[in-house]
């Protein structure tokens, strides 16, 4: 007789079937599994256990040889009547009278609750009920097949994802902060109804419930929730999610764009504010004759529309460049180009157009076999009764439908407003640049005694450029006069002052006026004619060095001391009397302070845009402490030096940056 199988190791169940089917062993594994005591079932023909007809006896056993080595999931019908889902192993057993079966189920892989997990699955997903389930974190860990229909997207599209991420809905975040009174306080929510848009604009209505879900601590491990469809949903309910989402939209374009000073951060604020909600992809095309002050406008386009000959509207594209920075006003726009089909009819009609075809081709016939169709509407850019261009969404799929041509629209105007001030604002600030680099000295005086070099720099956040100047003079004596000067003020208007008090500085150091004397009566030639000096008040700092004695007077009017670097490394302002600015009224008395300075020194005069932090962690002697320690070796060539001063600078300054460098010798 061969030996009895060894007993069953703890958490399993296994029962030792004869040849002839009848229970031959059994464990306590198996009598926790299915409530019958050894003495019960020992002898007994193992057809007992099953919960439907089977074949009984040695037919049994042949059966189960069959499957040996495979996994079988069986009902198993338990002593006090009910059944369970069992998965088990047969394994043959050699035995003194034939070939047995050993039954081995692990008690720890059995399905939850006895449940079918194949039943239950097919349940899941059969429903027509959606099921849903998310983490602590609001990300989906499941979906049905049922819910991921009505979201409009697929489950894998699901998994993984905040809710927020994935479901267009009228109030994101009051949804959001729902979600999270059920995952942190436990709150069940029933009868909640929602009202979206799908993907495709379809519009939905769901109600369900939601609530938490617990682990066996009692602790909350995430929320599941179960809606259906609502067929004959109030028609208030849709309404309220194309208007919320159009209103989004709305919300989403004017916070990106309003504050934009250039036209091609604009375009990409509107791309970010649009795609992939709204739109695929946003493309800008300007025509050439918006750079211009005087813009083409409707009765013009009306005129060359009724004229078959007329000309091909001329265009560029705005297109965000892709750097660290955002790019300044001044710098180039794209070149121009001919405008496509689709945007030449949107300008000149001045509606928009509506169109089908490949994507990225404007609607030109291509190959349909190789080539995504897409839908797309141009809609134009018109302000104050002119046209600036066209703006045309493009997306996969079906063409844009009426309602979301009128939301383009509106998005459109917004823009058409930001482009209109961003133009404005680009010509006055290429204006008043032009204006104040004409303005200032071209070139320097340069004597071997005195070697000189200078820098400017505008406003590194946009602002228009302002009234900086510098100069200097050769004065009759082995003399040299030196000044800079900043105007109160941005633009066109603060760089024409700035032209006035330079040249009238400037012409007053010629006099042979002392510093202090000069800013006295450069002061008092704005009394009583605010327009003599742009009706702008101004700082300035003047000094007039000796050559021959290595000694300087120096007047200054509300402007920063200039810095001395001496040949042997230590810097330190020059202080004097800083007086009230220019051009204020006040009738102030300037005088100026004497310094000696020996041979080597540099002089540096340099305008608030160098010093000023914007975030305020720098006081003004701390920040003229940073501007001397740039300066390593005194003895550096003066364009080193600049650019070691200019490095210093704050960064995104909101103000423009004179620099003026002295390096003082003797004849």
């Amino acid at each position: 007789m061969a030996e009895p199988p060894p007993a069953a190791p703890a958490g399993l169940a296994t029962l030792l079937i004869a040849p002839d089917g009848r229970v031959q062993q059994w464990s306590t594994g198996a009598q926790a599994l299915t409530g019958y005591s050894e003495p019960e079932i020992i002898g007994q023909d193992a057809a007992l256990l099953a919960d439907r007809a089977t074949p009984r006896g040695d037919a049994l056993v042949r059966a189960l040889l069959r499957t040996t080595g495979q996994v079988r999931t069986d009902w198993l019908r338990r002593r006090e009547g009910t059944c369970r889902s069992v998965a088990w192993y047969p394994v043959a057993v050699p035995l003194s009278d034939g070939q047995g079966v050993l039954a081995v189920a692990p008690l720890e892989a059995q399905p939850a609750g006895g449940c079918d997990p194949v039943a239950v699955e097919r349940l899941v997903h059969a429903t027509p009920v959606g099921l849903a389930v998310i983490d602590t974190e609001l990300r989906f860990r499941f979906i049905n097949g049922t819910c991921a229909r009505l979201n409009g997207k697929s489950a894998e599209d699901h998994l993984g994802r905040r809710v927020a991420d994935v479901l267009a809905l009228p109030d994101p975040q009051a949804y959001e902060e729902m979600l999270r009174r059920v995952v942190e306080h436990g709150e069940t929510v029933d009868n909640l109804r929602v009202s979206a848009l799908r993907p495709d604009g379809e519009p939905m209505a769901v109600i369900g419930t939601l609530f938490p879900l617990r682990d066996t601590d009692g602790s909350i491990a995430g929320a599941g929730g179960f809606v259906h469809e609502l067929r004959d949903s109030p028609d208030e309910l849709l309404d309220l999610a194309r208007s919320r989402r159009r209103l989004d939209l709305l919300g989403r374009v004017s916070a990106r764009i309003t504050r934009q000073l250039d036209p091609r951060t604009v375009v990409g604020q509107l791309a970010a504010a649009c795609v992939p909600e709204f739109a695929d992809s946003v493309a800008v095309d300007l025509l050439e004759s918006s750079l211009s002050p005087a813009a083409a406008g409707a009765a013009e386009w009306a005129a060359k529309k009724r004229h078959a000959s007329s000309p091909v509207p001329r265009v560029l594209s705005l297109e965000l460049a892709q750097a660290a920075r955002g790019p300044f006003p001044e710098e180039e726009l794209p070149p121009v180009r001919p405008a496509g089909p689709v945007v030449a009819e949107c300008v000149r009609s001045m509606k928009p157009v509506v169109f089908e075809g490949d994507e990225g081709d404007e609607g030109d016939e291509g190959d349909e076999g190789s080539v995504a169709r897409c839908g797309g509407v141009a809609v134009p850019l018109v302000t104050t009764g002119e046209v600036l261009g066209a703006v045309t969404f493009l997306r996969q799929g079906p063409p844009f439908t009426g309602e979301e041509v009128l939301l383009a629209q509106e998005v459109t105007a917004r823009a058409a407003t930001a482009i209109d001030n961003a133009l404005l604002y680009r010509r006055e600030r290429l204006a008043a640049l032009a204006l104040q680099r004409h303005l200032l000295p071209a070139q320097l005086p340069s004597v071997p005694w005195c070697e000189l070099a200078h820098r400017y720099r505008p406003a590194e956040d946009d602002t228009l450029a302002g009234g900086d100047w510098y100069d200097a003079i050769l004065l009759p004596g082995g003399r040299i006069g030196l000044s800079i000067g900043d105007v109160m003020g941005h633009g066109v208007q603060a760089a024409a002052a700035m032209g006035r008090y330079r040249s009238s500085a400037h012409a007053l150091l010629a006099t042979g006026l002392p510093p202090g004397h000069l800013l006295t009566r450069l002061d008092q030639l704005s009394d009583g004619d605010p327009g003599s000096l742009g009706g702008l008040g101004a700082t300035c700092a003047c000094t007039v060095y000796d050559g021959a004695t290595g000694r300087c007077r120096l007047a200054l009017a509300g402007h920063p001391p200039p810095l001395a670097i001496r040949p042997d490394g230590t810097a330190g302002p020059l202080h004097a009397d800083p007086g009230p600015p220019l051009g204020m009224g006040l009738q102030q008395v300037h005088t100026h302070t004497e310094h000696d300075l020996p041979p080597g020194s540099l002089l540096v005069f340099y305008t608030d845009g160098m010093i000023e932090d914007p975030v305020g962690a720098l006081d003004l002697d701390q920040a003229i402490d940073v501007l001397g320690r740039a300066v390593r070796d005194p003895h550096a060539p003066l364009d080193e030096v600049c650019d070691a001063l200019m490095a210093t600078r704050p960064a995104a300054s909101a103000d423009d940056a004179a620099l003026l460098v002295a390096r003082l010798g003797r004849l």
